[in-house]
C-alpha cells in the first residue's frame, strides 16, 4: 500500500516537474501579436539601455538640479515638451535626466579646455551642452506647430464635407481622423480620448486648445465652442475658418520668402564675391606670366 503511494507521488512530482520544465522553455509572448512583442522587446532593450551607470547618476542628480532651475523653468519646459508631442521625453523627469546626462559626458572635455585654453571657455561649453536639449525641443516643439497650422485648412475642409453629409461632429471628427495622420490627427484623437473618459467637448477642446500654440486651431476651438454654446451651423464656421486660415498660410509663406532675401544677398557677399576675386586674379597672374619671385627679389635689391 504505502508502495503505491510512494510510486503515484513520485509520478506525480516527475510530472509536475516536467510541466515546470517546459513553462519555463515557454515564449510568455508567444500568445500576442507581433505588433506587441515588437513593442514590449523594444521597450525592455530601452530600458535596458537606460540603466548604465552614467544613467544612473543622472537620474541622481536630476531632481536636484531641477529644484535648482525652479518651477518656472519646470513649467516651461513641461510645455514645450507637451508641444512637441512627447517626441523624445515622456515627461519632465526624464527631460531633466537627459540634460543631467549631457552634463556629466561634458565635464572631463570641459576640463581639459579650462586647463588647455581658458577656464571661461570650459564653462561656457558645459553651460552650452546643459541647454543644447533645450534647443533641441524647443525646435521640434516649433516644426510640430506648423505641421498643425498648415494641416488644419485642408482638416477642416473634409470636416466640413463631412459633417454637410448628415453626420454628427462627433462621428465626422472620428471618420477624418482615421484617414489623416500626422500631429493635428494626434492631438484630435488624444482629444477624443479625454472625452471619451468623462470630460465635457468643451473641456477636452480648451485643454487641446492649451496644449498648442497655432493661432488657427485656437481660432477652430474657439469656433466650435461658440457654435456648440449658439447653436449656429458648423460647417459654415468651418468653411469660414478654413478660409481665413488659408489667408495667414500664404501670409507667412510670404513672409518666410522675405526673410529668406537677405540671408541669400549675405552668402553671396560673404561667399562668392571673394570666391570670384580669387579665382580672376589667379587667372590674371597664369595669363600674364607674372613672376612675383622676381619681383620680390628686384624690390629687396
Amino acid at each position: 500500500m504505502w508502495s503505491l503511494a510512494f510510486g503515484i507521488a513520485a509520478l506525480l512530482i516527475a510530472g509536475l516537474a516536467m510541466r515546470g520544465y517546459a513553462l519555463v522553455k515557454t515564449d510568455p509572448l508567444a500568445k500576442l501579436s507581433p505588433q506587441d512583442r515588437a513593442l514590449i522587446t523594444t521597450s525592455a532593450k530601452r530600458k535596458r539601455r537606460q540603466t548604465g551607470p552614467l544613467d544612473s547618476l543622472a537620474a541622481a542628480i536630476a531632481p536636484d538640479v531641477a529644484n535648482l532651475l525652479g518651477p518656472a523653468y519646470r513649467r516651461f519646459a513641461s510645455d514645450r515638451i507637451v508641444r512637441s508631442g512627447n517626441a523624445d521625453y515622456a515627461d519632465f523627469r526624464q527631460f531633466m535626466q537627459q540634460k543631467c546626462k549631457l552634463l556629466l559626458i561634458g565635464v572631463v572635455p570641459a576640463v581639459l579646455i579650462s586647463v588647455l585654453v581658458q577656464p571661461l571657455l570650459g564653462v561656457g561649453f558645459l553651460v552650452a551642452l546643459f541647454f543644447i536639449a533645450d534647443i533641441s525641443l524647443a525646435s521640434k516643439a516649433s516644426e510640430r506647430q506648423e505641421q498643425i497650422e498648415d494641416a488644419l485648412p485642408d482638416f477642416l475642409d473634409v470636416l466640413a464635407v463631412t459633417v454637410s453629409a448628415g453626420l454628427s461632429f462627433r462621428a465626422a471628427l472620428e471618420r477624418v481622423i482615421e484617414r489623416v495622420e500626422g500631429p493635428l490627427s494626434d492631438e484630435l484623437r488624444l482629444t477624443l480620448r479625454q472625452m471619451d473618459v468623462g470630460q465635457s467637448r468643451s473641456e477636452a477642446f480648451a485643454a487641446l486648445r492649451s496644449r498648442t500654440t497655432s493661432e488657427s486651431l485656437e481660432s477652430f476651438v474657439t469656433a466650435l465652442l461658440q457654435s456648440e454654446e449658439l447653436g449656429s451651423p458648423l460647417s459654415d464656421a468651418l468653411d469660414q475658418i478654413a478660409l481665413d486660415m488659408r489667408r495667414v498660410t500664404a501670409q507667412r509663406a510670404r513672409q518666410k520668402a522675405s526673410k529668406a532675401n537677405p540671408k541669400i544677398s549675405a552668402v553671396v557677399t560673404l561667399v562668392m564675391v571673394p570666391g570670384t576675386m580669387v579665382l580672376i586674379m589667379v587667372s590674371m597672374y597664369f595669363v600674364a606670366g607674372i613672376d612675383f619671385g622676381e619681383i620680390l627679389s628686384n624690390l629687396q635689391g
